[in-house]
């Protein structure tokens, strides 16, 4: 099934920590809900998996070095994860990418996610919902502490943007350890050029131009596995953690985005054809190191980024 924290582990960091805040939440308003029942509790802390070494990659030609880094946009701020191989790639590189702008313009970005993730008024959810979907609607609002007078406003993916980030928030999970906000001041400090590989409203279409049944699928299929989610989505941080691509591939693909052909299509397929293109260019046209920081269900699997670029010849040798 299409599980809710993979929704936002795969999008960029800004989607996870901005979209599920709109200007008109009532929640920002103070006016929440009743006590929610008890979510699941964070896990605490393991002393001995608090250390990380996730993969990297390497690509080039003769003048042109690209280091491939698979990220996770949120993580429990315990995990200690920059080896001093990615510390070096990182160091050498004179511009990094992202995905996408890491830290938007707060009122340009909620103007996107209002023309493409909320309804008109008098439109709202419940009416796109059957009785039995809104019941299991408000029932996971009430476990999660989100306003349902909010939810209402949204169309179905922001919707389950927004309870992701509640259900990732109390299994201890944090948009600001995730890596890209981790990389982002540290490349900015270093003097590097800030790239990115897609457009804030690109990014926001994936989710916003699914067709309506498959946002409720995937909203509906979140909400029914909401009670085990803490759970894996520890073994997908820990895969991701220990460098375990095989494991993250059947984690976050075989056993996730794979059954819903639109949705894996769509958020992994389409955009790593684009950015294998741009990476592509890039090497065949600039010289110099650079830096390539993407969700790292973009990097495993048989359609990932480093198979495309294989396709075309490149030698991806594995660094980390």
């Amino acid at each position: 099934m299409i599980r809710l924290k993979h929704l936002a582990l795969l999008a960029t960091a800004f989607v996870f920590s901005a979209c599920s805040k709109p200007a008109n939440d009532p929640a920002a308003a103070g006016d929440g809900p009743a006590a929610p029942v008890a979510a699941a509790p964070a896990p605490a802390p393991d002393p001995s998996k608090v250390e990380g070494k996730p993969a990297l990659w390497r690509i080039g030609d003769e003048d042109t070095t690209v280091y491939l880094f698979g990220t996770v946009h949120v993580l429990p701020p315990e995990l200690q994860w920059k080896t001093k191989t990615i510390e070096d790639a990182l160091e050498s590189a004179k511009a990094v990418y992202f995905e996408t702008d890491v830290n938007p313009n707060q009122i340009t970005l909620l103007q996107v996610v209002r023309r493409l993730g909320m309804y008109t008024l008098p439109d709202k959810l419940s009416d796109h919902l059957t009785a039995d979907q809104r019941a299991k609607v408000a029932e996971a609002a009430s476990k999660l502490a989100v306003p349902m007078v909010a939810l209402e406003t949204m169309k179905p993916w922001l919707a389950a943007m927004t309870l992701s980030e509640e259900m990732i928030s109390k299994a201890g999970y944090d948009p600001n350890s995730g890596v890209e906000r981790t990389l982002l001041p540290i490349a900015t400090e270093g003097g590097k050029e800030i790239r990115k590989l897609e457009t804030v409203e690109e990014q926001l279409l994936v989710f916003a131009d699914l067709n309506e049944k498959v946002q409720v699928d995937y909203l509906m299929a979140g909400i029914d596995e909401i009670d085990t989610e803490s759970q894996l989505l520890g073994d997908l941080v820990k895969a991701w953690a220990d460098g375990d691509v095989t494991k993250l591939d059947k984690i976050m693909i075989e056993d996730d985005l794979e059954e819903t052909p639109e949705v894996y299509q769509a958020l992994l397929v389409k955009r790593n054809q684009n950015w294998t293109r741009k990476l592509d260019d890039l090497v065949k046209t600039e010289g110099g190191v650079f830096f390539v920081a993407v969700g790292a269900g973009h990097l495993a699997g048989k359609d990932s980024v480093i198979k495309m670029l294989t396709a075309k010849g490149y030698k991806v040798e594995r660094v980390e």
